[in-house]
Parts: C-alpha cells; sequence; structure tokens
C-alpha cells in the first residue's frame, strides 16, 4: 500500500529547469538592454515587436493556466482514489505537461516585464533628446552671435537731419519672417501673424487713424508752450493753425520756436511745387531681411486707407530702440 502512494508523487517544481531558463532569460535582457543603448533603433523595434506580440503572450499564459488547471484537477482525482491505477505513459506526459506550462508561463511573464523596462528606457531616452536638442539650439544662437556680433547689436532709430522740434509722430511696424509688430507709446506693442494682416480689425483701426490725423503735428512756441493743430496758410508774418476741434488760431511766425518756423517754410515750398504737404504721422516701416511678405501685405492695407508711409531696411536682427520717439 505505501508503495503505490509513493509511485503518485509528482515533483510540481522542477528547479534546476526553472532554474536555467531564468539564467537565459537574464541573459537575453542583459543583451537587449546593451543593444538598446547602442542602437535606438533596434531599441524602437523591440518595442514594437514585445507590444505587438503582448496579445499573443497573454492567450499564451491564460492557455497555459488552463493546462494547469486541468493537471491540478486530475491530481486532485488521483489524490481522491490513490488505490486507482495509473498509465506510466500518462504519467510521464502529465509530468512532462506540467513542465513544460510551467516554463511557457515564466518565459511569458518575463518578456512582459522586459518589454516595459525597454519601454521606460526608450522614454528617458526621448526626453533626453528632447534636452540636448534644446542645447543644441542655444548653442547654434551663440555660434551664430559670436561670427557676426553686429547682427545682434540693438538698432537705434534717429531722426534725420537735424529735426524740428520733436513734432514727427511716426507709428513704427516691424516687419519679421513671422508677421509685423505694432509699436506704440511707451514701447508697448501688438504683433499681428502674416496671415491675419489683411483682416485685423486693430490693426486697421490704427492705420485709418494715422490717415486721419496726419496732417497735425505739435507746434512748439519760443516759450516751449504746444499746439496741436493743422497748417492752414501764411499770411505775410502770420500763420493760420486750426486744431481738432476746427478753432483757428493765428500766430506770429516770430512767436514759434525755430523747429516750427522750419516747418511753416516746408508747407509752403511743398505748396508752390505742388507737392503734398509734409506730414508729421505716418507709418514707418522697419523692414527685416526676411519681412517682405508681411511689408508687402501692410503696405497694400495702407494703400486702401489712405494712409502714407516710408520704410527703413534693417541690417541685423538685433532689438530696436525708439527710444527718441516713444520715450522709454
Amino acid at each position: 500500500m505505501k508503495k503505490k502512494r509513493a509511485d503518485l508523487e509528482i515533483s510540481l517544481f522542477p528547479f534546476l529547469s526553472i532554474l536555467a531558463c531564468v539564467i537565459g532569460i537574464l541573459t537575453l535582457m542583459i543583451t537587449a538592454i546593451v543593444i538598446a543603448q547602442i542602437d535606438p533603433e533596434a531599441v524602437n523595434e523591440k518595442i514594437e515587436t514585445a507590444l505587438e506580440d503582448d496579445q499573443e503572450f497573454q492567450k499564451k499564459i491564460d492557455d497555459r493556466k488552463k493546462e494547469l488547471d486541468e493537471l491540478r484537477k486530475e491530481i486532485e482525482e488521483i489524490k481522491k482514489d490513490p488505490f486507482k491505477k495509473i498509465d506510466p505513459n500518462k504519467k510521464d506526459q502529465l509530468l512532462q505537461q506540467i513542465v513544460a506550462a510551467t516554463a511557457q508561463l515564466q518565459k511569458a511573464q518575463i518578456v512582459d516585464k522586459q518589454s516595459k523596462a525597454i519601454q521606460g528606457e526608450v522614454v528617458k531616452m526621448k526626453a533626453d533628446l528632447a534636452r540636448r536638442m534644446k542645447d543644441l539650439e542655444e548653442a547654434e544662437e551663440e555660434w551664430e552671435l559670436m561670427k557676426d556680433p553686429d547682427k545682434f547689436a540693438t538698432m537705434v532709430v534717429k531722426q534725420s537731419g537735424s529735426g524740428t522740434g520733436g513734432e514727427l509722430e511716426p507709428t513704427f511696424i516691424e516687419c519679421n519672417e513671422k508677421g509685423i509688430r505694432v509699436y506704440q507709446q511707451s514701447n508697448n506693442y501688438f504683433e499681428v501673424p502674416t496671415a491675419q494682416i489683411a483682416g485685423h480689425a486693430k490693426l486697421k483701426t490704427l492705420i485709418q487713424k494715422v490717415a486721419k490725423e496726419a496732417p497735425y503735428r505739435i507746434w512748439r512756441s519760443a516759450k516751449g508752450s504746444k499746439i496741436e493743430a493743422r497748417f492752414i496758410k501764411r499770411e505775410g508774418i502770420n500763420v493760420t493753425l486750426k486744431d481738432k476741434k476746427g478753432k483757428e488760431i493765428k500766430v506770429s511766425t516770430i512767436q514759434l520756436a525755430r523747429g516750427s518756423q522750419s516747418m511753416v517754410r516746408k508747407y509752403e515750398e511743398a505748396r508752390k511745387a505742388k507737392r503734398p504737404d509734409p506730414e508729421a504721422r505716418y507709418i514707418i516701416f522697419l523692414l527685416r531681411t526676411k519681412g517682405f511678405t508681411a511689408w508687402t501685405r501692410t503696405v497694400h492695407l495702407c494703400n486702401s486707407l489712405g494712409c502714407r508711409y516710408g520704410q527703413l531696411p534693417l541690417d541685423g536682427e538685433g532689438e530696436i530702440d525708439l527710444s527718441l520717439f516713444l520715450g522709454s
């Protein structure tokens, strides 16, 4: 009786076999990680393959679990009836199935863990690559600056000639690769992408205002007082101006500052030569090297609204200093 029970005992833990499999899998993992570090493309291929096979592995795991459950049921039945004879061939077959199922289950679990570990490494590599690309862009900018420092120097916009007492009030529009930057008082500005220039409401309103107020300028007296008005005419030594409310203001030329006296002469010269009156309020385009498209579209908008303009090419990509016009 005892001998029969001994014959029915089955080892469910083939330790050496599992140990050999584990060592083999660890060796494959180490090799895969080393290869992944040397060749990122191989890592990506490994992850894709692992992800594609993930469902297949899971299916295999489920199949092996079912086989193990069936084997356990058979063993339980044998334990319940230990006197029942077992076919030796079937016994060996059961042992082989147990070993094979256990090995396949272990292998599937290890490969699944391996794919997750490799995926984590790839995430780290991508983050490191993004950081290095950013460093590279910064290095390229520094290199460009080192090659040609003058190209990035601050450019100060000044009045041409001796000036006429600060009566000029141009509106500056910088044209660059992305669009335009419209400068306002106190160095405030707003930007408009190239594609939105034609229909931009704020830009259109600004250009209409500049066109409407173009004839108005700041007239200065010899004592330093200011008058915002437009030039009407000169009769002898008397100059007639008109403010925005329509009120006429008559002053003597000797009461005006030298800059304003000079402007009176420019008005008379322009009218004598049948040229347009010189205007103090207009658009000045600051044209960057790659800003031609933005400039063309804005010029078209100015022409459609009757606004006068000029342009100043910029030699470089540095900051623009408009403090002489806009104030600090």
